[in-house]
């Protein structure tokens, strides 16, 4: 991704909707600044349905409905998929005390990729101002997506002040054999990403993974005492098992059922396929997959102390 000669360039890219995000300072942070204590705050994933037939040709109504979420809500931040840019202007306006980031993602023909109206379409975090975090901190990371497919990202803000970075990622859909392998690779890039960019940060993930619980893909971010291949470093907050990380337990109905820890509530039609990651000591108080009326995926909410 192209990067910004300056600081100024990039940020009004960022908050007007007029370019991409491309300019970052160093993601490492400055050990002198002072970290904010822990506290629990309500964090959000929702995928907005801007490439769905249905709901993507639609109007104000959609951010407006998560205009009315943000506000009864209040959330620290949320992580946003299949969004447009002009729904995040919209968002934008109607949030006083709210900042999104929005980065179009480029299609497999190499254009940027088109909501279904006249839009860019790509990934976002919306975010509390007060918090800490800094648009100037946005960062499009590549996915490195092969097989000439859409080209996925993540795209990462950080606040400093929490020592926090809270990243949306929207991997490959399909169920063959290519685009199985096309996930599996971008999810292993986000994981690297993570591990290596943002060490030292209290880390969320947010996005629309297009895979189940118990895939390969969710192996790379799921912590391995979930066990069935994990070897991620965080838990997921609508996991049955609460805080627990563990394999799972035994109900004992007739017959009996076993619960998988790398399960939840479904959040599309195929199931759960959407997700919000937190560190594995993280507190996670509470969480709830709601409903959407203009969206194909219903909207992830958690509390969580960070």
């Amino acid at each position: 991704m192209r990067i910004r000669e300056s600081a100024a360039l990039a940020l009004s890219a960022i908050l007007l909707g007029t370019g991409s995000v491309a300019w970052a300072p160093s993601a490492r942070a400055d050990e002198s600044a002072p970290t904010a204590a822990p506290a629990e705050f309500t964090i959000g994933q929702f995928n907005m349905a801007g490439g769905n037939e249905e709901h993507g040709p639609k109007g104000d109504e959609v951010p407006d409905a998560l205009v009315r979420s943000v506000s009864d809500r209040s959330p620290a931040f949320m992580t946003l998929q299949e969004t447009c840019r002009d729904w995040n202007e919209r968002l934008q306006s109607q949030l006083p005390g709210y900042t999104v980031v929005f980065d179009p993602v480029t299609g497999g023909d190499g254009t940027t990729a088109r909501c279904k109206h006249p839009s860019d379409f790509g990934n976002a975090v919306l975010f509390r101002n007060d918090l800490g975090f800094d648009a100037a901190t946005a960062v499009a990371h590549p996915l490195e997506s092969p097989g000439g497919y859409e080209q996925r990202e993540m795209v990462c803000v950080r606040s400093e002040a929490r020592k926090t970075v809270a990243c949306s990622t929207h991997l490959t859909v399909g169920n063959d054999g290519p685009h199985l392998r096309a996930r599996r690779h971008e999810a292993s890039v986000a994981k690297g990403i993570l591990a290596n960019t943002y060490a030292g940060y209290t880390k969320v993930l947010g996005g629309d993974l297009n895979d189940d619980p118990l895939s390969g893909a969710t192996d790379n971010f799921y912590h391995p005492n979930y066990q069935r291949g994990a070897h991620g470093e965080s838990k997921e907050v609508d996991s049955p098992c609460g805080n627990e990380i563990k394999r799972g337990y035994w109900i004992w109905t007739f017959p009996p059922v076993y619960v998988y820890c790398r399960s939840g509530e479904s959040t599309h039609s195929q199931g759960k396929i959407d997700y919000l990651f937190v560190p594995s000591a993280a507190n996670v108080t509470w969480a709830d997959a709601t409903h959407a009326t203009h969206s194909d995926h219903d909207p992830l909410w958690a509390g969580v102390v960070i």
